[in-house]
């Protein structure tokens, strides 16, 4: 009789488990982009593909700024969105972000394997005696290749964690 029930319990366990599953259409898809600027400094590009459309949902970029007063700085810019906040649109997208420091210009196409773009990056900074200064990054061209779906995405406290295809690969998927 107990055997009976525990069998029944876990059919019911099974059930229930398979009728409150997403369906597969409804979980989003992540595509990776790699490439350069003209500056021949590395951009990835993470975009998101559900029901609704594609969206970019993070970028990166590495850049060399020059200040006003012909300094340099390295900088590495990210930008982590929430679902469908910057949508890409056959294939067009376009991002702009100003504030009291800094001013991010990002524009361009991701296709299905490849994209290009421009990218335009200026902060306000203190030069050696202290006086306020704008560095840039100059107008940037950039250009990307598909290098893979995410195949598993991980939820955890320090953001999601996606595993790229091929293996070996990881990123940072971050919550928007």
């Amino acid at each position: 009789m107990r055997g009976h029930r525990a069998v029944a319990v876990f059919v019911l366990i099974g059930v229930l488990l398979v009728a409150t599953a997403a369906p597969a259409h409804a979980i989003a898809r992540f595509r990776k982009y790699k490439g350069e600027t003209s500056a021949g400094r590395r951009v990835t590009f993470v975009v998101q593909k559900s029901d609704a459309g594609r969206f970019l949902r993070e970028f990166d970029i590495r850049t060399t700024m020059t200040c006003d007063d012909q300094t340099t700085q390295e900088w590495v810019i990210g930008f982590g969105f929430a679902a469908r906040q910057v949508p890409i649109v056959d294939p067009a997208f376009a991002f702009d972000d100003v504030d009291p420091f800094m001013a991010v210009h990002l524009a361009g196409e991701l296709g299905r394997l490849q994209g290009q773009g421009t990218v335009s990056i200026a902060v306000a900074a203190l030069d050696a005696s202290e006086q306020a200064q704008l560095c840039t990054s100059g107008d940037l061209t950039w250009t990307a290749e598909f290098v893979g779906w995410v195949s598993h995405v991980r939820l955890s406290d320090r953001g999601t964690t996606a595993r790229i295809e091929p293996p070996g690969e990881r990123a940072l998927v971050r919550a928007g």
